[in-house]
């Protein structure tokens, strides 16, 4: 049977074989009905290193995504999206991004032969911006997160949109990180999107426990689950992979948070700085988004949660914010 993307809010069913990023009707997110497409690895991308330190809160596994070949878990969404654009016959690919989704847009687009075109906000970290152009795609600078989804979107109509944050494809490319964990393990995620929290959770067939990892000041989860810690500071800005003004995908990531038996946890720029210098002296280089992980260990051992044999999600690589994680070492 061919595969059509369905919309299970409002029941829109499209067109055989026809990508969609997103519900032309009500805007939802869409899932595969019938035999979706199947693809292998393209650059190397997923089974990724778990590896175990003992640290201060006792054994902890590090999931180390930021092996991925751009550095970053966004490479197994980008690897089937891509493949799939390929095969629909699409020249040109676009994506939003703050940064490791356009590095990941570009270097797939790059070895397939396919366009690509990426809009960032003007705050995005210029070594991500350097990188995503050397890759051959075009850059496009905006004014803000929210702007850079309003040009991609807008160029959906003749480009793949990639739309990490909504598209079933990309979704589909991230549950191959959920077969990687083991079964039963208590597994902590950096999460704005949260197409690797729920790739995981798909992934596994829904046993892991799930603890999502947000900023205190972008939480799209805040109003849909109760935090179980929270950080001390006001700011979150040092972790740019959670700036995400919204998540399409939020409730279906609270709804797993409440049948896994997990929960949420705040971050803020103290803990992520203090995490990140922690993650580096194990000589774990992940930026500081990922640190974030590891600031959440901290927080739900304060709480009284005991977090040994815990798996925290390393997502992407510090090597990209290496004058910021100099900076960081120096001030904690």
């Amino acid at each position: 049977m061919a595969w059509r993307l369905v919309c299970p809010r409002c029941g829109f069913r499209g067109e055989e074989s026809r990508y969609y990023h997103r519900c032309p009707r009500c805007g939802s997110p869409l899932e595969f009905e019938g035999e979706r497409p199947r693809y292998g690895r393209l650059l190397g991308e997923g089974s990724t290193p778990l590896v175990y330190r003992e640290t201060p809160l006792g054994p902890i596994g590090f999931k180390l995504e930021y092996v991925n070949p751009t550095g970053s878990f966004k490479d197994r969404g980008t690897a089937y999206s891509l493949q799939l654009a390929r095969d629909l016959g699409y020249r040109c690919v676009v994506e939003d991004s703050s940064g490791n989704a356009g590095i990941s847009t570009a270097a797939y687009a790059s070895f397939l032969g396919l366009e690509a075109v990426v809009a960032v906000p003007r705050t995005a970290a210029p070594s991500k911006k350097s990188i995503i152009a050397s890759l051959g795609a075009r850059v496009v600078e905006l004014d803000s997160r929210e702007e850079a989804a309003k040009y991609a979107e807008a160029m959906a109509g003749r480009c793949f949109y990639v739309a990490h944050s909504v598209s079933a494809a990309f979704l589909e490319g991230m549950t191959s990180a959920g077969r990687e964990v083991p079964e039963g393990s208590a597994v902590v995620v950096p999460s704005a999107s949260f197409s690797l929290f729920l790739g995981i959770w798909r992934g596994s067939g829904g046993k892991v426990r799930l603890y999502a990892v947000q900023g205190v000041q972008n939480a799209t989860l805040r109003g849909l689950v109760e935090p179980i810690a929270v950080g001390s500071g006001s700011t979150s800005s040092l972790a740019d992979g959670l700036v995400l003004p919204s998540a399409p995908r939020a409730q279906e990531a609270a709804d797993a948070i409440r049948r896994s038996g997990g929960g949420l946890v705040l971050v803020s720029d103290k803990e992520i700085a203090e995490a990140t210098r922690d993650l580096w002296s194990m000589g774990l280089m992940a930026e500081p988004t990922s640190a974030s992980a590891y600031a959440a260990l901290k927080l739900l051992r304060e709480v009284g949660v005991d977090v040994g044999g815990f798996i925290a999600v390393l997502t992407g690589s510090g090597l990209k914010f290496y004058d910021l994680v100099s900076r960081i070492r120096t001030l904690t």
